[in-house]
């Protein structure tokens, strides 16, 4: 049997050097599951579902999303994209936010995203984030545009420059309008949400909104 200085010395020499490595961090899977505790304690009605544009099918919730449509599992608290697979966890955590939305009443009027007033102090992070860019990837030319939002199956809407709407959620479409600039200002771009998706959204979900309809305009997959 070794000393108590031999057993000293095998534990430090298997004291991994440096600083022990702290365990990988998933924020969205955390705000997934503490997003169903407050969407099972809490499940929306038949009406309230209708209102979000969202019906139940036994343990399934169906919400539409852009060309696809995710399925929040009541059952093992997940989010899959139908006939996909599971969503990536960016969408699962918007889906869920969605779906616990308090007041689901109307407001159909335009509104761009500074004219929230929560969302001002974020207002040059979005023309960044999101404008910015846009103008620098979906939105570098005007038939580049096109071509990805009729792949996306939006709406074309009539209006100054090219403008369409995506249903990112049923409830939450967002106009993209390009405007082609001129010889002294380049190309530009606004986003129009409508008013009511202030209460169904927090301001941080409708920027992430936002992001999640330019990664899928870049060709990344709702689904994981």
């Amino acid at each position: 049997m070794g000393t108590g200085r031999d057993l000293e010395e095998n534990r430090l020499a298997k004291r991994p050097i440096g600083p022990a490595v702290p365990a990988k961090q998933r924020p969205c899977e955390h705000a997934l599951q503490v997003g169903f505790e407050a969407l099972l304690a809490s499940l929306p009605s038949e009406e309230k579902l209708e209102a979000l544009g969202a019906c139940r099918e036994s343990d399934m919730i169906r919400v539409p999303a852009l060309n696809r449509v995710l399925l929040a599992d009541l059952a093992h608290r997940d989010v899959f994209v139908e006939g996909l697979g599971r969503a990536r966890r960016a969408w699962a955590v918007l889906c869920v936010h969605y779906l616990c939305a308090d007041d689901v009443s109307v407001d159909p009027r335009e509104a761009a995203f500074g004219h929230f007033a929560d969302c001002r102090v974020y207002a040059g992070v979005f023309q960044k984030r999101i404008v910015g860019r846009f103008i620098a990837t979906s939105g570098r030319t005007s038939e580049r545009f096109v071509e990805l939002s009729e792949q996306l199956q939006a709406e074309r809407l009539p209006g100054s420059g090219i403008r369409y709407r995506f249903c990112v959620l049923p409830r939450v479409p967002i106009v993209v309008v390009r405007h082609e600039g001129d010889y002294e200002l380049g190309p530009g771009a606004s986003l129009i949400y409508r008013a009511d998706a202030e209460r169904l959204l927090s301001v941080e979900d409708r920027v992430v909104s936002a992001e999640l309809l330019l990664d899928t305009l870049a060709g990344k997959t709702i689904e994981e």
